[in-house]
């Protein structure tokens, strides 16, 4: 997943700096669950179970990307409210 720029239109629109931090807040939020979560690898490696941990890792990946193209969008805004 790529991080698309905003068009015009929208980057015209006033997003008020509450909304930019409660975004930011919701970030970190997902980061610290995402860190949090980063064990449960571990525990299908101990297990041996090679199919739900490829699974998982699939899952993690896509979550990551997701993160990424959010914290992207994040900087975007900031640099649009100075």
């Amino acid at each position: 997943m790529q991080f698309t720029e905003l068009n015009a239109e929208a980057q015209s629109v006033a997003i008020s700096t509450q909304q930019i931090d409660l975004f930011a807040l919701s970030l970190r939020a997902r980061l610290e669950v995402f860190v949090l979560n980063a064990d449960a690898s571990l525990d299908y490696l101990w297990e041996q179970q090679n199919e739900p941990l490829k699974n998982y890792l699939q899952t993690t990946i896509f979550e990551l990307e997701c993160l990424l193209n959010e914290f992207e969008m994040y900087d975007s805004l900031q640099q649009l409210n100075p």
